[in-house]
């Protein structure tokens, strides 16, 4: 295995937290219910006076709003001062609290989009399964909404893989998305890095060969290949996938990293 690239990362199962239950038993357990509140109260430490200050001047104006329109306006401004801080999991959480007023698609986009960049960079363990909840919830209406988009569900999936460590359900989500788009770019990815977790290499290897072919620009495609290559000694093959998703990235780090890499196949 390669060390952790800081691009792709590992190809490695999602951890279990303790407060989640077993990946089979799909999905989460005490872990089901956690309070915005207790997830506000933690990111308020994280701010400077000045920062804490200005919100809470902003949350006293909110309890003075009348009518859908200012609750709206100013749930926006909340979200978008939180997401200034950094906090992107309390500026989704606003950006949805708004949306939710009539319905608006742009919004919740924004929010999704908070919710899905921000569970897999926090490093306080309530905050993401808090984000990747509120990512589930948030693209399944999304996916209401419009259903001939395949972003979201794909989205969801990985909310549930990498977020709750719920595989099987997120797995679900991404077959269903393959029944009706074979050749989806982003589904094949997860799929294909998800049996090179698994071991099913086989699998891996004619998933991501196919996209690969499609998509000859996907850098992480051939990344994950290589793996799959390296794990049943198609050494050379391996090598050439490396290279090639070295030459895709065009990163001086990055490529540190690759030949690193390389040599760790051609020495082991």
């Amino acid at each position: 295995m390669a060390a952790c690239l800081y691009l792709f990362g590992e190809t490695k199962p999602p951890k279990k937290d303790a407060i989640m239950s077993p990946m089979m038993g799909g999905g989460t357990a005490s872990s089901s219910n956690i309070d915005f509140a207790t997830i506000l109260v933690k990111a308020k430490g994280t701010l400077a006076s000045s920062q804490l200050d200005s919100i809470s001047n902003m949350e006293l104006q909110m309890k003075k709003v009348r009518g859908d329109h200012e609750k709206q306006l100013m749930l926006q401004s909340l979200a978008f001062t939180w997401e200034k801080t950094g906090n992107v999991l309390v500026a989704g959480e606003y950006y949805s609290q708004a949306a939710a007023i009539n319905n608006d698609t742009i919004l919740l986009n924004k929010a999704g989009n908070l919710f899905y960049s921000g569970f897999p960079t926090t490093t306080d363990t309530l905050a993401r399964i808090f984000g990747a909840q509120q990512g589930v919830n948030t693209y399944t209406e999304l996916a209401k909404m419009d259903p001939s988009n395949y972003t979201y569900p794909i989205r969801e999936a990985v909310c549930y893989i990498d977020g709750l460590g719920n595989v099987m359900q997120g797995v679900s989500i991404l077959k269903e998305v393959e029944s009706k788009d074979p050749d989806n770019e982003e589904m094949n990815l997860i799929l294909g890095r998800l049996a090179v977790v698994s071991g099913q290499y086989d699998k891996a290897i004619a998933r991501l060969e196919k996209l690969t072919k499609q998509h000859p620009k996907n850098a992480e495609a051939f990344y994950h290949l290589a793996e799959a290559y390296r794990a049943v000694g198609k050494n050379d093959d391996a090598i050439k996938a490396l290279e090639q998703c070295k030459k895709l990235v065009n990163d001086p780090a990055f490529s540190a990293q690759i030949d690193n890499y390389i040599q760790q196949i051609k020495n082991p």
